[in-house]
């Protein structure tokens, strides 16, 4: 990876970061350096409100640009690249001037990392303390896009320089406006699920995966609540965002309750770091249809027992970490809290020989 270009207009400009908490801050100095030259040149006395226009576009970029290397750092942990460049309307970097992926003029965001896995993108409901990041990118550019590699992958968006309408120059961190990206997520999600067969039985929530039992009856969470089990993923993918963020910045100074931490984050990683899994895609699709529960079902793995163990201790420890005041974020919600003992009491009950019993609490 290259350090900060130095090329003209259209030309790429990249600096290589670290994984870690400061470069987000690093790339948001770089992208309004770069666009503040390159914009400035192009737009700034082009037209009365130049200037205003320009402002706008670097304060986006670094809206995105952040949210864009806060997802690589937290999600990749590998060194990455920050790329600034204009777009040309055939797709190039010169020529007549930038274009965006509606043929309009753009500013492209790069971010390079070594992990090949893609960015999933998964609505949140307005409640969520967090996945809000990618909602703001959409609502703020005109194109966003992942290119993996091998060794890698780039997420990337295009920021138009045609100005926004009045209505929108208050930016789209209002709740109005999330909730109308979020709309437009939630349709597209949706029809991709409706394009798609019926997911495979996956293997069980409460651990990584492992071998399948052959011919052993799987295991049954029985009227699983949909909008509650929606919030217990986001509140351990926001207990997972914290953690990583917590071990980046060393705030854990206490040796063993770092190494404590860093265990309850790659429990967690196992289930939620990666792809929906088709249990989750099942619970999405049962949210989109209106319907208040779904039954689930999971194969029965020879080393059922020890995983279901593991996520017993690795939520027990959660609790014993959250009861200090920094940590007071990761604090599991009482209703979540039930259903999560739901489950392992559901895959513990099973494993003896016991038949289902299905969820008999609120829906949430």
């Amino acid at each position: 990876m290259s350090g900060e270009g130095t090329g003209g207009v259209g030309g790429r400009h990249e600096v290589s970061l670290p994984a870690e908490a400061g470069s987000a801050a690093r790339a948001r100095r770089h992208v309004r350096h770069v666009l503040g030259h390159l914009l400035g040149h192009l737009l700034g006395g082009a037209a009365p409100g130049g200037s205003a226009l320009v402002e706008a576009v670097v304060a986006d970029a670094e809206v995105c640009v952040s949210e864009l290397v806060t997802n690589a750092v937290l999600h990749a942990g590998t060194p990455l690249a920050v790329g600034v460049r204009l777009r040309g309307p055939d797709g190039g970097d010169g020529g007549r001037g930038p274009a965006g992926g509606d043929g309009q003029p753009a500013v492209r965001l790069e971010v390079r990392d070594g992990s090949a896995v893609p960015p999933q993108w998964v609505p949140r409901s307005l409640t969520a303390s967090t996945g809000r990041g990618l909602a703001l990118i959409t609502a703020l550019s005109a194109a966003r896009g992942v290119e993996v590699r091998a060794g890698g992958k780039t997420v990337w968006c295009e920021l138009s320089l045609t100005p926004r309408p009045a209505a929108d120059l208050e930016g789209p961190d209002t709740l109005d406006a999330v909730q109308s990206v979020l709309a437009q997520e939630w349709s597209s999600v949706v029809a991709e699920l409706q394009g798609e067969p019926s997911p495979a039985p996956d293997p069980p929530a409460p651990g990584p995966a492992g071998s399948a039992a052959a011919d052993a009856e799987p295991i049954h969470l029985v009227g699983y609540p949909v909008e509650l089990g929606v919030r217990m993923r986001e509140h351990r993918e926001a207990v997972l965002r914290e953690l990583r963020l917590l071990t980046l910045t060393h705030a854990i100074a206490d040796s063993a309750t770092a190494a404590l931490a860093a265990g309850i984050a790659e429990l967690l990683s196992a289930e939620y770091a990666g792809h929906l899994s088709s249990a989750s895609q099942l619970v999405l699709q049962a949210l989109v249809d209106g319907e208040p529960s779904v039954d689930l079902h999971y194969p029965r793995l020879r080393d059922h027992q020890d995983l279901v163990e593991q996520w017993r201790r690795g939520l027990h420890d959660l609790e014993r970490l959250s009861t200090g005041t920094a940590l007071a974020p990761l604090t599991t919600p009482a209703d979540v809290g039930r259903l999560g003992e739901w489950v392992l009491e559901e895959f513990t009950r099973q494993l003896e020989g016991r038949r289902p019993r299905p969820w008999s609490g609120t829906a949430g």
